[in-house]
């Protein structure tokens, strides 16, 4: 081999090699992209999940504060009824409290009172890390009730109004006629890195001297909620935790930067701070809270390929090589997730109207059957059935049924437009639509039988109108009726369906 020839070799083989080593940094910058975005997006959905879960407990409080002002005087056993099986509801409340505005005048009346139950019951109010008798004031807000009471006994008679968090979210509660959350508390039964918080909900009764703060009515007291925020974590994404990375929970309210809950030690050397993702900030009781996630380093690692080792490793033949089988290869999966898509979609969906089939429609309706029980939330559902369609197509032939069709799915299609809810074509001339988080459907079926009606379509043969019209069926699943299964909800939305028909048709008809 001459010189001429082995320089250019050795060119070859230099420019060879750099091509492999630059794709292979590419494919090793793209794919930790990859990760990223995976591993930012899991973030999104547990921080929304975990959201939804505080907001539901909040909603056990409000629930309760609502049963709570429509109740004559308040005493220690009422109250011990009414929040029993709330507390067994929800690990995550370790106590609910009713504590009234006590003025300074009314204050020897209250306590002479309590000691009638609790022979020693005292005002009490923080100081340091320990409790004194409370000091002179113009008003207090006493625990005067709490549950569950075994474990709770020492916070009767304790003063919230005497301690800053509480005030604050105390007189948030009261000008604003919301609940209102305090800023993170140390909870004895938790571990040092897990806080609870404070939750009020204010109370209000008719003004008797007509001055009331909001609107003709008083405030007089409050309902207290005491959450755990570790609970609160683990109720909702508990099984998604793991090694693979932190899980931190923060109050970001004004100046603060308070750490309500830790997965597992942030000092550690395992975790990879560069991949540090924070959450979008919610409101919670009027603070606001985002949720901090860092990936672990085996978790980044364990998700990388050999590939772009193996690229910038390989010699200069076998790089140009590498490269063209990546381009065919990405090629070749892209035809095939294309081809699997569109396999998908046909498997799914009616070929004439272009609505979801009978087999799509009946994964959903089980989904969204266990989703409704799982979430507490209502489910309806509405069958239709154009009215006299056999007449239809006797009259102006299959093609004209057909076309026929495909217009009645395109006008429920423009009615029902929810990402959630689902219209499918159930069989022949009948149709089904599902309505996620949807208390009654009445009025969407009727918007849905106004809607063809409208289209204005001739059928001279019907015994319901000049044009073409739909027969329709609701029935809804509500939490008070999770007995039934999503059997019994299409059961009943077809015998209200049979009944619009038996009663003339064109018109709707509920379970």
């Amino acid at each position: 081999m001459n010189v001429g020839k082995f320089l250019w070799a050795i060119l070859f083989l230099l420019v060879g090699l750099g091509l492999s080593l630059a794709l292979g940094r590419f494919l090793y910058q793209e794919e930790s992209k990859a990760i990223e975005l995976g591993f930012r997006s899991d973030i999104d959905q547990l921080s929304a999940v975990f959201e939804r879960e505080v907001l539901l407990n909040l909603e056990i409080l409000f629930a309760l504060r609502e049963s709570v002002s429509v109740l004559p005087d308040m005493d220690s056993e009422r109250f011990r009824i009414l929040t029993q099986k709330l507390l067994e509801r929800s690990p995550a409340i370790q106590a609910f409290a009713w504590a009234p505005v006590v003025r300074h005048e009314d204050l020897s009346g209250f306590v002479g009172l309590q000691r009638e139950q609790f022979v020693n019951f005292s005002l009490k109010e923080a100081v340091g890390t320990g409790l004194r008798a409370a000091q002179e004031r113009p008003w207090y807000v006493p625990v005067q009730f709490i549950e569950p009471l075994s474990e709770n006994r020492a916070a009767l008679g304790y003063d919230l109004a005497s301690e800053g968090s509480r005030l604050a979210a105390l007189l948030a509660a009261r000008e604003t006629g919301t609940m209102a959350a305090t800023a993170g508390i140390r909870l004895v039964q938790e571990p040092e890195n897990q806080k609870g918080f404070l939750v009020f909900a204010p109370l209000y009764r008719p003004a008797s001297s007509g001055r009331g703060l909001r609107d003709g009515m008083e405030h007089y007291g409050f309902i207290n909620g005491v959450f755990r925020v570790g609970e609160l974590v683990h109720q909702a994404i508990g099984d998604e935790l793991g090694d693979d990375f932190l899980f931190q929970v923060y109050d970001r309210s004004g100046d603060e930067n308070v750490l309500l809950f830790s997965s597992a030690d942030p000092k550690l050397a395992d975790w990879d701070a560069e991949g540090r993702y924070r959450s979008a900030i919610f409101d919670i009781g009027g603070r606001q809270w985002v949720v901090e996630a860092v990936p672990s380093k085996a978790f980044m690692e364990g998700r990388r390929g050999r590939l772009p080792v193996f690229v910038a490793g390989s010699g200069v033949l076998f790089a140009g090589l590498l490269f063209s089988y990546l381009l065919v290869s990405d090629r070749r999966a892209a035809e095939l997730s294309a081809a699997k898509t569109e396999l998908e979609r046909i498997s799914l969906t009616d070929s004439l109207t272009g609505l979801a089939n009978r087999r799509h429609f009946d994964a959903v309706l089980e989904a969204e059957y266990r989703r409704a029980i799982r979430q507490g939330t209502a489910l309806s559902l509405i069958m239709l059935d154009i009215d006299h369609f056999k007449e239809y197509n006797d009259l102006y032939g299959h093609p004209k049924g057909d076309a026929c069709l495909a217009l009645v799915a395109d006008a429920l299609r423009q009615v029902v437009h929810r990402p959630a809810d689902l219209v499918a074509r159930y069989g022949g001339e009948e149709f089904a639509i599902i309505l996620p988080d949807t208390p009654d459907a009445s009025e969407v079926a009727d918007a849905c039988r106004q809607a063809v009606e409208a289209l204005g379509i001739a059928h001279e043969t019907s015994g319901a109108a000049k044009v073409v019209t739909i027969s329709v069926g609701t029935a809804v699943l509500t939490p008070e009726t999770w007995q039934q299964n999503f059997t019994d909800l299409l059961n009943r939305a077809d015998d209200a369906l049979y009944q619009a028909k038996e009663t003339g048709r064109n018109r709707v008809c509920s379970a």
